[in-house]
Parts: structure tokens; sequence; C-alpha cells
């Protein structure tokens, strides 16, 4: 028998990461949930490969910066839950992080202001998983959510600015 502590990795918690956004919690949340859909960072695209309601099971493809100044696409396979009108629910299916449990809550600040929250939670499938999760992925990931919600930040504040409905 192995010691209590080895049987099981431990769970570990990203985030938070938080951004506010000079655009409306409903913009934010259509832009967030309109997967496969409208412009793509160079070398990312998302596809939705299932769909029932607010469940779907989509591909994205993600370049992560990685140490050393290295970037390198990632393919992720997600169970994707939309919980309107403020959230949505991520669940890695296969990749690197299979199992990475991952919610994006979008908070009304003010009338055209809002913010992004970032959490994750993760339990490796054993040693070296941790280990490899501990020492790069863990920072891998975090960077690469700054990354997207910068870019959508970006977006959502140019498009809120032209947009007669928000």
């Amino acid at each position: 028998m192995g010691h209590l502590g080895h049987d099981r990795a431990a769970v570990h918690e990203l985030g938070p990461v938080t951004i506010q956004i000079a655009a409306p919690a409903g913009l934010v949340f259509q832009m967030l949930s309109a997967i496969g859909q409208g412009a793509q960072r160079p070398g990312e695209g998302s596809e939705v490969l299932a769909r029932d309601g607010e469940r779907l099971v989509c591909e994205f493809r993600t370049t992560v910066r990685l140490p050393l100044g290295r970037r390198r696409s990632i393919r992720t396979r997600e169970a994707v839950r939309l919980c309107p009108p403020d959230r949505l629910e991520y669940e890695h299916l296969d990749g690197p992080v299979r199992g990475l449990r991952e919610s994006i809550t979008i908070v009304s600040l003010a009338e055209r202001r809002s913010r992004l929250d970032y959490r994750a939670s993760y339990r490796p499938g054993g040693r070296l998983a941790d280990l490899r999760f501990r020492l790069l992925a863990r920072a891998v990931i975090e960077h690469a959510v700054e990354e997207h919600f910068t870019d959508l930040r970006g977006r959502a504040e140019a498009r809120a600015a032209r947009s007669r409905l928000f």
C-alpha cells in the first residue's frame, strides 16, 4: 500500500486571471460564446464538433508561448457549457492537460464596463503529469488566458464603440 498522499495527485487551482473591459457584459458573453465564428488570431481557431442546446464539444487550436521564447500550436477537444448570461465552463477531453476544468465568469461593473474572471482546476494523472503541470503547464495556461483576454478586450471595446445594440 502506498502512502496516503501519493495515491491521488493534488488538485491544482489556477487563477484568478482577471481583466476589465470597457464593453457591456452581454456583448462580452456573446463574443465568448460565438465559438467557431468571427476572426481568429493567426494559427488559432475553433470549431463546434457537436451541439446539444447549451452544451458543445469543440476543437480549439491555440498558439502558446513556451520557455526560451518558443511558440507551439496546441490542439484540444473540450466540452463547453454555455451558462447565460454570464458564465462559460470548459473541460478538456484530450490534449496536454486532459481533465483541466476551466470557467470564465463575466461580471457587469457598469452599463458599459465588465470584468472577466478565469479560474481553473486540474488533477494530474500521476507524478509526471503533476511535475509537468507545476513546472510548465500552469504558467503557459495562465499566459495564454491573459493573451486571449487582451485580444478579446480590444475586439469587444471596438465593437461596443460602434454598436447601436450595446
